[in-house]
């Protein structure tokens, strides 16, 4: 399980996370399409051109904003400083003017650069979150990581870590690096004006800011691990919402309406109890942010009004002077002006990069010591003193077993709750590897697994028949014959848009969004055992394992399911109580707990 600790700025492990996190969008070949903004010509080019691309765009840009605004601080101060001489000799309207038109010509010119500049660091942040949130689906999902990660708790919310650290990452990368660049180029633009107006005011600007700066770094530790803490605790509590709203008919049938309410209490206490001392933190770091941004105002005046009271400085040098000052201090004092952002990015960091950690690890029963299950590929299902244990490998569940199932037969697992029927389909499906034999089954592309909760994902009627297929040659008559066959012809009419109809369809919320309900509440036990049996008539599977996928449905039903099952030719392995099944199986196994079996004929 992942843990939290301090974390530096400066610390090495976060930047070179930072490093690790950023490569590969910058590296990539993969193809992406490009869209010229205006007139809409649009091409293909790898994505690392695309990157670099908008990159190099975004400093040109930045450089121009920079120039800009250093052109608007020449040009005010040339205004200034004719305006005495102006009054004198009455020319004053006229160099008036002459200079406001000066600045026009540079607001003109400066609006669309400091527009396209904010727009490409947009682009660039949805662009790069897109590539990395695929990047990182696509790991998560691969050799099943979502489910090792899940069931071995490696870490909490991987679901927030997707949705919102990556986007905070990128937002972060994006907001620093191009702060940091923003901030040499002001320097090297402002650093010029201000060493030509004082030199002492340019040594000041430096000592100023290295002592924010040394402040911000020492306050910013603290403040990383409110901020990760916050993060966690938040989705934390998001996470039981969502779980009152997925399980609310268990719920209402408990009657655990104070259970839940307390538990959702005892995690939003405990985010707003860590928020407590994050805005406390907070008030000691703004109360030293506010009185360095404070005296800023002060410094050059204390520094330049001399000067100026000797006659050696004109207004509108000393006016061009504070703003430059101003300019140069903000540029050296990037630590000080982006604590916060500072903080907040440090903490997503930490969050993606350990799901990523999670996404990469080994298996328990890859490391440690421990033993795991060997699974070969072949034509049957067979097990060869498998031993299987729970994935902390502190219990034992069956020791020793040894069975084959006959193509086109059927085997039982009975025995009491809890002890480790399932367990053993998990083990056959390589879901868990801990423990010790061989397993020998076919591919998974030629397995269907039915259960007691059968999976309904998001999506229509259609969606619900083919998962997890996403395409198919079968026809809507297909279709709709399965459902009639399994008892759930209905289905198909209930709903406006039939196949592709789903719960809530034409219905509003009362605030003119779709009322979409999910098919777990839409449709009773029974009737999602139903039409999970019609996705295993559609889909003509050779092995089929089935969890008390029939425990929900009557005797009639569940004989139904059997013998086309048996019809169809498949070898399948079933889980379940009823007497009623054993006519449908040829070998029995029951399990007796603390790793025993008996084996028989059915």
């Amino acid at each position: 399980m992942e843990t939290e600790n301090k974390t530096s700025i400066f610390s090495s492990s976060l930047w070179l996370s930072v490093l690790a996190l950023a490569k590969p969008f910058f590296h990539s070949r993969e193809k992406s399409e490009v869209t010229i903004p205006l007139i809409g010509i649009k091409f293909v080019v790898q994505t690392r051109i695309k990157a670099w691309s908008l990159v190099v765009l975004l400093v040109i840009f930045l450089i121009g904003v920079s120039k800009m605004n250093a052109m608007i601080n020449g040009a005010y101060g040339n205004f200034q400083n004719a305006l005495p001489d102006a009054a004198k000799d009455g020319s004053l309207a006229d160099v008036a003017w002459s200079n406001l038109w000066v600045l026009a010509k540079i607001f003109i010119f400066a609006a669309p650069v400091v527009v396209f500049y904010a727009w490409l660091r947009s682009l660039l942040g949805i662009v790069w979150r897109q590539w990395l949130t695929e990047d990182i689906l696509k790991q998560y999902f691969s050799n099943r990581n979502y489910y090792r990660i899940s069931n071995a708790s490696l870490v909490e919310n991987p679901d927030e870590r997707i949705a919102n650290d990556v986007d905070g990452f990128v937002t972060g990368a994006v907001t620093l690096v191009l702060s940091v660049l923003d901030a040499m180029v002001t320097l090297f633009f402002f650093t010029q004006i201000l060493w030509g107006l004082s030199g002492s005011l340019t040594a000041i600007s430096i000592l100023y800011a290295t002592f924010g700066s040394l402040i911000s770094i020492w306050l910013s530790v603290k403040l990383i691990g409110l901020k990760y803490n916050q993060t966690r605790l938040e989705a934390d509590y998001r996470f039981g919402l969502i779980n009152v709203r997925n399980n609310v008919e268990p719920i209402a049938f408990y009657q655990g309406e104070q259970a839940e309410w307390k538990q959702l209490l005892k995690r939003f206490h405990a985010a707003i109890k860590n928020n407590l001392s994050l805005i406390g933190y907070q008030r000691q770091v703004s109360l030293f942010t506010t009185w360095f941004d404070y005296f800023v105002a002060i410094v050059p005046f204390a520094v330049i009004l001399p000067v100026y009271l000797r006659g050696d400085l004109q207004i509108g040098a000393f006016t061009q002077a504070n703003m430059a000052f101003g300019q140069v201090l903000a540029a050296l004092s990037l630590f000080v002006s982006q604590i916060g952002t500072i903080s907040t990015f440090a903490a997503n960091v930490k969050r993606v990069t350990g799901l990523l950690d999670a996404v990469n690890s080994e298996d328990l029963a890859d490391s440690d010591g421990h033993t795991a299950i060997v699974t070969t590929f072949a034509d049957q299902i067979a097990l060869a003193d498998v031993t299987v244990k729970t994935p902390d490998y502190k219990r034992l569940l069956v020791e020793d077993l040894t069975l084959q199932v006959p193509s086109g037969t059927g085997i039982i697992i009975k025995g009491p709750s809890g002890s480790g029927k399932s367990s053993i389909l998990r083990a056959i499906a390589g879901l868990w590897r801990s423990g010790d034999g061989t397993i020998t089954r076919p591919q998974l592309s030629a397995v269907m697994f039915l259960s007691q909760s059968p999976y309904m994902s998001l999506g229509g009627l259609r969606d619900q028949l083919l998962y997890p297929n996403v395409t198919t040659d079968l026809t809507d008559k297909d279709l709709i014959a399965a459902l009639n066959q399994a008892n759930v012809g209905f289905l198909a009419t209930r709903y406006p848009g039939g196949l592709d109809g789903y719960p809530g369809e034409g219905q509003s919320d009362g605030q003119g969004h779709p009322a979409i309900r999910p098919w777990s509440s839409e449709l009773s036990p029974g009737e999602q055992q139903r039409l999970a049996f019609a996705r295993f008539l559609l889909a003509k599977p050779k092995y089929v394992f089935l969890d008390e996928a029939t425990s929900a449905l009557g005797i009639a039903d569940e004989e139904l399911l059997y013998r086309t099952l048996q019809a169809s030719g498949a070898t399948y392995v079933s889980v379940g109580h009823r007497p009623s099944l054993d006519a449908y199986h040829q070998q029995s196994l029951t399990l007796l707990g603390e790793g025993r079996w008996e084996l028989s004929a059915s």
